[in-house]
């Protein structure tokens, strides 16, 4: 079974049940969430062996994930307990689809404290893919380290890594120097994968083409451009096209459909597939994630996916 490593962020989630501002809600729906574990979920319901790696502290939250992990067949043995700092956590309310009112408790969380001897000491031995998003690195100094550190040593173990700069509005420090942060992950992974706005953002560029050909041009080998109900372009340097994406039943939420996303091409990616059906369906489990308030509980199982794919017409392709 292909294992993919990830690291990053899980965070204990408290979801509103009820309409209205966080301040006003009295009733909570506690669960995990973060990008990358998020992903770890998608990936081990369509059948592989994701491993993350974290801290986490000696706290309630902690023991939330780690049962939250096991109970979704995600490995929780490169996980690091540190009791001096606590576990980070979330709240967001109830909402039309992208109108969510979302705070965030991680300032110096105990994950923000990872570092590069952290990943040293890891066992890379059978991993096929490593995934991480902008957020890690972008969390604190330390935590940018560990994520160069574990690019190095993914290359120097043939391990294709692969980015998301997942930018979050509530998290976003757009100063030179974070883009140029993300920029550098961006060129020195094997698959980049940023949203038409993201990539708009850390690159100036607007057609998915030229925003390719750039990332290309800056060491990236595969590039692929989120486009939203236009499906997705995907370019290397032997294929490109674009995928379509396919008509939900209903919108509920956005968030996580980029994660879904992700754990859908990592999948093909370890399939070894070709470019564009790992996209074609990574865009159909984007698509079956947003029909559900959680921000991974709509990820299928392979067998799911497979009757959704079956089952579901496509959102015309051609962009206005």
């Amino acid at each position: 079974m292909d294992k993919v490593l990830l690291i990053g962020e899980p965070m204990e989630l408290l979801l509103a049940e009820e309409k209205g501002a966080l301040s006003d809600v009295t009733k909570f729906r506690a669960s995990v969430s973060g990008a990358e574990m998020n992903v770890a979920v998608g990936l081990a319901r369509l059948g592989l062996c994701p491993r993350f790696m974290t801290r986490l502290g000696d706290d309630p939250r902690a023991v939330r994930i780690r049962r939250f992990m096991q109970e979704n067949g995600i490995a929780d043995d490169l996980i690091i307990t540190d009791p001096a700092h606590l576990t980070g956590a979330m709240m967001k309310s109830k909402a039309e689809p992208g109108k969510h009112e979302i705070y965030y408790f991680r300032q110096d969380s105990a994950a923000s404290f990872l570092c590069e001897q952290d990943v040293d000491r890891l066992d890379l031995t059978d991993i096929r893919a490593a995934h991480f998003t902008g957020i890690f690195p972008s969390i604190s100094p330390s935590a940018a380290e560990a994520a160069r550190r574990l690019v190095k040593r993914a290359h120097e173990s043939e391990i294709t890594v692969v980015f998301d700069p997942n930018l979050r509005c509530q998290l976003w420090d757009s100063s030179p120097e974070t883009i140029s942060l993300l920029n550098e992950f961006a060129a020195n992974s094997d698959v980049f994968l940023p949203s038409l706005k993201e990539a708009e953002t850390l690159c100036g560029l607007s057609e998915p083409e030229e925003i390719a050909e750039h990332y290309l041009d800056l060491g990236t080998k595969k590039v692929v451009v989120k486009l939203g109900k236009q499906g997705a372009y995907y370019r290397s340097r032997v294929e490109s096209g674009i995928a379509p994406t396919f008509q939900a039943d209903a919108v509920v939420d956005t968030a996580g459909a980029g994660d879904g996303f992700a754990a859908g091409l990592i999948s093909g990616i370890c399939e070894e597939i070709p470019l564009g059906e790992a996209v074609f369906r990574a865009n159909a489990v984007g698509s079956m994630q947003i029909q559900n308030s959680s921000d991974n509980a709509g990820l299928p199982t392979l067998e799911q996916l497979r009757e959704y794919m079956l089952s579901h017409r496509f959102v015309n392709a051609l962009r206005d």
